[in-house]
């Protein structure tokens, strides 16, 4: 099971006056410093070059501000916080090495630059660095959701994401210009601020795809002697308990659809002789359900699986192993030689080469599911 990081905003008082901080991966406090009476600097008050703030005899001209979105990181020394002006506030530091989420960027009329890291106060750009959540991104994403169905598209990403009121159909390809990461998740441009999420999508030309992924953790879990005819469901298990799912096979395979045709449901019954297969569309609503996303990846090509596999998701497929017409592995990782699953049939973690594994792939027209 995988844990999404959590950052905690912290609140800083300051004569009575409460700032809301925002402190991402280092949870230190802000110190207090000694401040030189003529001036306040980082360095070596006589190292003109190392100074960061006005004196308090200055006059600060108002900066401009625009919108940012990234984590801030001290560098090696205490760095010391500042109005939107330069002006120190008080004799508050941050500590070295922290990191804080900052959302704006003020510029001064000297051109300075000054980043918020809480609701009052600022760090100058020069006494660390900035990373940007938000990045330019060449490629296209396909949206693979439910056969005839569409996802939303979104103004804006993450927490500030809203509907358009346009939804993206599934086959469709979207050209990508920017990729955010936002709370663990990518969000994708592919219009004038038209976002939409990782959650529905492949990136099959994604420009930073891996020569080598693995998952690790992701449960064995055996099909026999419950469900001889229940590989599907089985591997289904794998992935859905390595994204948190509470769930066990047979409460799985109890609550799959069934039908006389596997787009539908699934034909027979996993646990005696009458079983025959389930395919991806059918379990879409199940997967959904459970892991919150659903992405039917049938049709598409191997690189679906590696995209799957970087965002750190396993994806469940379709071959024809062991002598049975059908059979579901749960894809764990590959390199540039070999794909790693998890075999249900014989409760082991084990590997193919990847044209092999492909062409026995195909014989099941590339079912994939995954989320």
């Amino acid at each position: 099971m995988k844990r999404s990081v959590k950052y905690s905003l912290c609140v800083s008082f300051i004569a009575s006056m409460s700032i809301l901080a925002f402190p991402v991966i280092s949870h230190a406090a802000t110190t207090e410093t000694a401040t030189p009476a003529a001036s306040t600097v980082v360095n070596d008050p006589s190292d003109t070059d190392a100074q960061h703030t006005l004196t308090p005899t200055q006059k600060a001209t108002t900066p401009s501000v625009q919108d940012v979105d990234g984590v801030f990181t001290v560098g090696n020394q205490n760095a010391l916080l500042t109005d939107q002006t330069g002006t120190q506030t008080a004799s508050r530091s941050v500590a070295a090495d922290s990191a804080w989420y900052t959302d704006k960027l003020a510029t001064s009329s000297t051109g300075q630059n000054y980043y918020r890291v809480s609701t009052l106060e600022y760090i100058n750009s020069t006494a660390g660095t900035f990373v940007s959540n938000v990045t330019d991104y060449d490629a296209t994403a396909t949206v693979t959701y439910k056969s005839g169905a569409a996802v939303h598209s979104y103004n804006g990403y993450g927490d500030n994401a809203s509907y358009t009121g346009s939804d993206l159909s599934t086959g469709t390809d979207w050209k990508i210009s920017k990729r955010a990461n936002k709370n663990g998740k990518f969000w994708y441009q592919v219009g004038n601020n038209v976002w939409i999420p990782q959650d529905y999508v492949v990136v099959n030309n994604a420009p930073d795809m891996k020569s080598a992924a693995w998952l690790s953790g992701v449960p064995m879990i055996a099909q026999n002697p419950e469900l001889p005819n229940g590989c599907e469901i089985t591997a289904v298990t794998m992935m859905l308990q390595y994204a948190g799912a509470n769930v066990d096979k047979m409460q799985l395979a109890r609550e799959m659809p069934r039908s006389s045709d596997p787009n539908y449901g699934y034909i027979g019954q996993p646990w005696d002789s009458t079983g025959i297969t389930i395919f991806p569309n059918a379990l879409m609503n199940l997967v959904e359900k459970y892991a919150g996303s659903a992405k039917d990846l049938t049709g598409q090509g191997f690189n679906a699986i590696k995209y799957q596999i970087d965002i750190g998701h396993p994806v469940v497929t379709w071959n024809t192993l062991h002598g049975f017409p059908y059979h579901a592995l749960t894809v764990t990782g590959y390199d540039e030689n070999y794909v790693y699953y998890n075999d249900c049939w014989t409760d082991q973690t084990t590997q193919m080469d990847i044209n092999s594994f492909i062409t026995n792939w195909n014989t099941q027209n590339r079912r994939a599911i995954s989320y």
